[in-house]
């Protein structure tokens, strides 16, 4: 199946939606401080208080307050100049992908699964975002995900830059079996267009190829 058909069917829409965490505002309060902690250019981990965001904006910057009570202890970071930060259960890591297929900026990518081959899940704005409205029938959640659409990001050791799932688009069972390559067996089964092992199934050959990889 093209790329082409997994966005025609909505297909790829799902695939996406299924790695996004848990954004409900009754549990995370956009402008809330909550614990967590960064990881400067250097390695040096500092603990503190991280405003949270809207899931965009987190990708980009991060409000760092070494005292939750002191506003003078604010630090405004951009997170190219982090390798990761959390903040709440929201692990981020610094990694050279910033959104579409030739991206290279540094920006934090939210971790979904970490692995030999980690998980991430990107989001985009929305290119009318700023006039965007909730439809009557839409939940929250959807208004979200239609104003900020995601975008599944794989990386493992070794690799020059993040690949995005649109790289798995064309020619999947030769991209993915080539990905997944020192892995003789599971390589083998993508590239037979093994039943379960297609487009559709990246997560689980990725669970996969990680529970059987060693660091």
């Amino acid at each position: 199946m093209t790329l082409r058909t997994l966005l025609s069917t909505g297909l790829f829409i799902a695939l996406t939606a299924s790695n996004a965490q848990d954004w409900s505002s009754d549990v995370y309060r956009s402008g809330e401080l909550y614990p967590g902690y960064i990881v400067d250019a250097t390695g040096k981990k500092s603990e503190g208080f991280i405003k949270l965001q809207n899931r965009y904006t987190m990708q980009n910057e991060v409000l760092f307050y070494t005292d939750k009570d002191d506003k003078k202890s604010k630090q405004d970071l951009k997170t190219k100049d982090l390798k990761e930060y959390k903040v709440a259960d929201k692990l981020y890591h610094c990694i050279n992908y910033s959104g579409g297929l030739s991206g290279s900026a540094i920006r934090a990518n939210l971790v979904v699964t970490e692995g030999c081959i980690t998980e991430y899940v990107w989001y985009n704005r929305a290119e009318n975002w700023a006039i965007m409205q909730k439809g009557a029938s839409e939940t929250e959640e959807e208004f979200m995900a239609r104003m900020y659409p995601s975008v599944m990001v794989y990386m493992k050791p070794g690799d020059e830059k993040p690949r995005s799932l649109d790289y798995f688009g064309m020619k999947f069972a030769e991209k993915m079996a080539e990905y997944v390559g020192d892995n003789k067996e599971l390589a083998k089964k993508v590239a037979d267009k093994e039943k379960g092992y297609g487009m559709l199934n990246i997560q689980a050959i990725i669970a996969e190829y990680n529970a059987a990889c060693k660091k």
